[in-house]
């Protein structure tokens, strides 16, 4: 049983938090009717090494938070996909969600984590974390 609670943990092993620990510090956006959703991700990075011409690769683990609007069933057809990007668009550059980026950031920053970068991916806008140990080698 060690083994799997191992497995299941492994996001809280390597941020030290977990995914509703996440969500949690966007609750005011859920709270507006958004849907904040958040996945643990890998991705494969070179280390930049100057004073050998060796390839190392590792794997840094960093996390996606998605913000969309949550479309019901019967919305799915007739939705517009322009209205969804405006309307997203215009929370996004509001006052509020920065001030609420601007929370999360300090409160990511005493977990050891920061922000790389905030951009739009077709109808939702992601959020990417990263660990503060990991910053050298994403450029």
């Amino acid at each position: 049983m060690k083994y799997l609670k191992k497995f299941e943990n492994r996001e809280e092993i390597e941020f030290g938090v977990t995914p509703e620990d996440i969500e949690y510090l966007f609750t005011d956006i859920s709270d507006n009717g958004w849907m904040v959703d958040v996945r643990f991700l890998r991705k494969l990075f070179d280390y930049k090494h100057t004073d050998k011409p060796i390839l190392k690769f590792a794997l840094i683990p960093y996390m996606v938070v998605s913000i969309s609007k949550p479309t019901s069933v019967e919305q799915r057809f007739s939705r517009s996909p322009w209205n969804e990007a405006q309307e997203l668009q215009s929370f996004v550059e509001s006052d509020e969600f920065k001030e609420i980026i601007e929370v999360a950031s300090l409160r990511l920053d005493e977990l050891g984590l920061y922000i790389e970068k905030q951009s739009y991916v077709n109808n939702t806008f992601n959020i990417l974390i990263y660990r503060k140990t990991d910053q050298n080698y994403i450029k």
